[in-house]
């Protein structure tokens, strides 16, 4: 039985592999064009024939820029050459710490630079595959300051023959539009020859980008597990969370699904590494697209509250996998079951909030994982014994309508109070406090017992007269009104 632990080992390779920690080809347009009375910044873009270099022209109008703003500090000496454009000769502009100045006397000129996107460097940020390379937006989109409220943000490119943009910003008359949240929120991007196509899956659209010439024979297989793993999502949600994702698919040497990204600057991004190899038997048992797409069915939170953003996501992969029919009510709580166990032994004494905070260093993820997904359980559980019906499941739907779309963070309280809020309980907050400085593992013994779930793998039973058996099974049931894919 394929367990969830491969994650993290896959995790801790991948996080070195991955971190330092559209319509492709429109020609540029011209800097005078206007749209309507707000102040706009134009970006036009040019790559060489070898997707070694960009180079940029940004220009403002009705709008004095004060400064660029890189905004990953770490991969500043990728940017060369930052100048002011004028016919009669460019003017040299000099980095200040992680900005450009921008002098008032240069008011209405554009500012050109241009960004390193070779090797060495790979990572995240930039990776070279075959005729294409993944170059965040973070690296060659410089952050124009002030961004008044109201602004419109464009860009163009102009790419060689056969090379396409992959970006999740939306379509413009001028190329794309692109969204403040690319300057503020992490994002994915590539450019070269890949396989495109648009799925509908729950009223949004899933635009899938294979890098690397796609899967060839495969590519029906994983378009259709991609598919599959976005529809997973409407056993919570009243259709597909938000209206439009890019799923960018890195091929990878093996034959499974590996690590997965939730990004949101510019648009909701799912960045996958799949197999190039990759087996039906794999895809059946993947977990990771169900995991990554409901990220993005939440607002993002502070780094610190980790264990709240993937303990939900761990803990609802399971229920909506089994919802949909991905699993049975057996294999699904053994999974939870046995991923409690295993968090429960992992981890460094410290408390789940610092935890959190250390992970990335300590590389405690199965702790602060399913931390979070045993309290999932335990706010659910307490939510229904207390009389509201679907548990946390109408809290998600809400804010996925309010708030899965927004730039601002929320903290593990904001969301505790939203929560009891909704529910008209005071269930999440107390939770909350009374393990997040703790040291120990949420204890799930208790309610594990009531639900009748007892024991683990082949000697797991799930017994029909414990006092929450029905809540049991109702958590797992198909949600009414959707259909198994």
């Amino acid at each position: 039985m394929a367990r969830r632990e491969s994650l993290f080992v896959r995790l801790t390779v991948c996080l070195g592999l991955l971190l330092p920690g559209g319509c492709g080809g429109a020609p540029a347009a011209k800097a005078s064009a206007v749209m309507g009375d707000a102040p706009e910044v134009h970006y036009s873009f040019v790559i060489d024939a070898e997707l070694r270099t960009l180079s940029a022209t940004v220009c403002p109008r009705d709008l004095r820029l004060a400064r660029l703003r890189m905004t990953v500090p770490e991969l500043l000496e990728r940017v060369r050459r930052p100048r002011i454009l004028r016919a009669a000769g460019d003017v040299p502009l000099t980095f200040e710490e992680d900005a450009v100045p921008i002098a008032s006397a240069t008011d209405g000129a554009c500012i050109g630079y241009d960004v390193d996107l070779g090797p060495p460097g790979e990572g995240f940020w930039i990776t070279h595959g075959d005729a294409h390379v993944l170059a965040a937006p973070d690296v060659w989109l410089l952050a124009p300051e002030p961004r008044p409220r109201g602004t419109h943000f464009t860009a163009s490119f102009t790419l060689p023959p056969g090379v396409r943009a992959a970006l999740p910003w939306p379509e413009d008359p001028r190329g794309y539009r692109v969204p403040t949240s690319a300057f503020t929120m992490r994002s994915a991007g590539a450019f070269g020859q890949f396989e495109r196509e648009t799925l509908r899956v729950g009223g949004a659209e899933l635009d899938v980008v294979a890098l690397g010439g796609g899967f060839g024979e495969r590519a029906p297989l994983v378009t259709e597990w991609l598919q599959k793993s976005a529809s997973a999502l409407t056993q919570l949600h009243d259709g597909f969370p938000v209206p439009r994702v890019m799923a960018l698919l890195v091929p990878h040497p093996g034959s499974e699904v590996g690590f997965g990204m939730a990004l949101r600057g510019g648009g909701p991004t799912v960045m996958i590494i799949v197999g190039s190899s990759v087996t039906p038997e794999a895809l059946d048992e993947d977990w990771v697209g169900v995991h990554e797409l409901f990220h993005l069915s939440a607002p993002r939170f502070l780094p610190s509250d980790a264990w709240l953003s993937e303990g939900l996501a761990t803990y609802y992969t399971d229920i909506l996998r089994a919802r949909a029919g991905a699993l049975d009510e057996h294999r699904a709580w053994d999974d939870l079951v046995d991923g409690f166990r295993r968090g429960s032994r992992r981890g460094t004494g410290r408390t789940l909030r610092q935890e959190s905070i250390d992970m990335h260093e300590t590389h405690a993820y199965q702790r602060v994982y399913w931390a979070g997904a045993a309290l999932s359980l335990l706010a659910d559980v307490e939510l229904r014994k207390r009389g509201v019906e679907d548990g946390l499941d109408g809290p998600l739907r809400e804010l996925a309508r309010c708030c899965a779309r927004s730039e601002e963070a929320w903290s593990a309280e904001q969301f505790a109070k939203f929560v009891d809020e909704k529910t008209g309980q005071s269930v999440v907050q107390p939770l909350f406090e009374r393990y997040l400085d703790r040291a120990d593992f949420p204890d799930t013994t208790e309610v594990l017992a009531a639900l009748g779930v007892n024991g683990t793998g082949r000697e797991m039973t799930l017994a029909a007269e414990a006092p929450r058996a029905g809540v049991r099974s109702a958590m797992m049931a198909p949600r009414a009104g959707s259909t198994r894919r």
